[in-house]
């Protein structure tokens, strides 16, 4: 196949790619992802095994999920937000939902990044620590260059927030808020 050939099928490619991501919107059904290599992060005891993945399974509870780049930085993204859900909401109240995409992460950092999350899934039992080898979330939800998500859904798994980028203390507080209207309705 000549080069131009190849160049055309790559730009056909991702244009089909992007034509058909269906990125999350407020008010409407999260698109469903479906992760199935490596997936959802499991532990029985001190094992650890992966599992496939989709993102329409934890309806009936105001479900939060982030999505970023397996790296320090992008790991700090919606930090400040994500450090108050605890103090807000009792257990069991809430799900949260760690995506890693592990097809943005440093070359060489694949080992560091499965032991940290092993590490957080000891101390969050009950959340899903997913990882995304491929970056498939980007891809499907089409969440451009910088990849990141932070989506809120209430109990029927209908979007009641979604930002790309890290919040401000206004949206952090309405946020919560938010989030509180929603449970038990």
């Amino acid at each position: 196949m000549s080069m131009s050939r190849m160049l055309s099928s790559l730009v056909l490619m991702l244009i089909c790619g992007t034509a058909l991501a269906a990125a999350p919107s407020v008010d409407a059904p999260l698109p469903v992802l479906s992760i199935s290599e490596r997936g959802e992060l499991t532990l029985t005891g001190d094992d650890v095994s992966f599992v496939p993945w989709r993102s329409d399974t934890n309806a009936g509870t105001v479900h939060v999920v982030q999505y970023f780049a397996a790296t320090q930085a992008a790991s700090e993204t919606f930090k400040p937000f994500t450090d108050l859900l605890e103090a807000n909401f009792p257990p069991g109240t809430i799900h949260v939902t760690t995506i890693l995409n592990l097809d943005a992460a440093m070359w060489g950092t694949t080992p560091f990044v499965i032991a940290e999350l092993k590490k957080n899934k000891r101390i969050h039992p009950k959340a899903s620590m997913v990882v995304d080898d491929k970056g498939t979330g980007v891809i499907e939800w089409g969440l451009g260059k910088e990849g990141a998500a932070l989506l809120i859904m209430d109990q029927k798994g209908v979007v009641k927030y979604f930002t790309r980028q890290a919040m401000s203390e206004q949206e952090i507080t309405a946020t919560l808020q938010l989030m509180k209207s929603n449970i038990g309705g």
